[in-house]
């Protein structure tokens, strides 16, 4: 789908399921674009793609996030039970009023889980001050100006700054929040293009400038450490540079309804630097 069939610009409220099976490319497609355009076509538009299964954590980070850039929402959202065993046909039938009710039902341990990650980020004076003010889970859309594909992002926190700028602050929990594995995680994990692709991406889709980009470091395990990273002017325009060459593939094989995948060759390969030392 192209940028002509969906309103440019931001939009509030918009649910998150409704936002994952919307139109548009994302900082996660980009990353499946990056491992083959195969992939990408497997996972997002393959009409006999299985639906996707709940990941590992991936409702612990809900949670922390709810918690703390939603804090009012989380009553909304969930219901706390006591810890008890999930097969049993007590938590059973509490979880089935919970979810009679419209709220996912959690333990007691998740909820303080929660809340102490809150309460750690909040120690950050920066980070509290930037989540005084702002709108959470905000969808951007905007055209690429170089290939016209319609693109989407969706901000954890955006606080506005000044007449005409923003800051954005994106939540990540994680087993070790310290500044230097931080940095080793984001490598891994291609923090860099995300951070390009939001940074300029809603500034297109809001005519506000993006100021800053900042990491919530906040980890899953007591004391539940947290800490602020922003990635330097360098490594900020390698994650340029990689979503732009993410996004001419994409544009490419879209345009051609073509999407190659691994050599069909044998390939000779290196071992990294690391293991030829060993």
């Amino acid at each position: 789908m192209d940028a002509s069939d969906l309103p440019m610009g931001l939009r509030f409220g918009l649910d998150i399921d409704d936002y994952h099976a919307g139109p548009g490319i994302s900082k996660s497609g980009l990353d499946d674009i990056e491992r083959s355009p195969a992939i990408f076509y497997a996972l997002h538009l393959d009409p006999a793609r299985p639906a996707p299964r709940e990941r590992a954590g991936q409702l612990e980070g809900q949670l922390a996030h709810c918690a703390v850039l939603e804090p009012d929402e989380f009553g909304k959202r969930y219901r706390v039970l006591p810890v008890m065993h999930r097969g049993t046909k007590a938590w059973k039938d509490l979880a089935g009023a919970a979810e009679a009710d419209g709220l996912a039902p959690i333990q007691q341990d998740q909820y303080d889980t929660a809340m102490r990650q809150a309460e750690s980020v909040r120690r950050l004076p920066e980070v509290r001050e930037a989540l005084e003010r702002g709108h959470a889970e905000v969808s951007a859309y905007w055209s690429d100006p170089e290939t016209g594909v319609l693109c989407r992002c969706r901000p954890d926190w955006v606080h506005p700054a000044g007449e005409s700028g923003a800051i954005i602050c994106d939540l990540k929990t994680c087993g070790d929040a310290s500044p230097a594995e931080f940095a080793r995680q984001a490598a891994r994990k291609r923090y860099a293009v995300q951070d390009a692709l939001y940074s300029d991406g809603y500034a297109a889709a809001s005519g506000r400038e993006t100021l800053a980009f900042i990491f919530v470091a906040v980890e899953s395990e007591w004391p539940y450490a947290a800490s602020a990273v922003m990635l330097d002017d360098e490594s900020r325009e390698v994650g340029r540079r990689a979503a732009r060459r993410n996004l001419n593939t994409y544009a490419r094989c879209l345009a051609a309804n073509e999407w190659p995948g691994y050599s069909d060759r044998i390939e000779i390969v290196n071992l990294p630097a690391w293991a030829m030392k060993e």
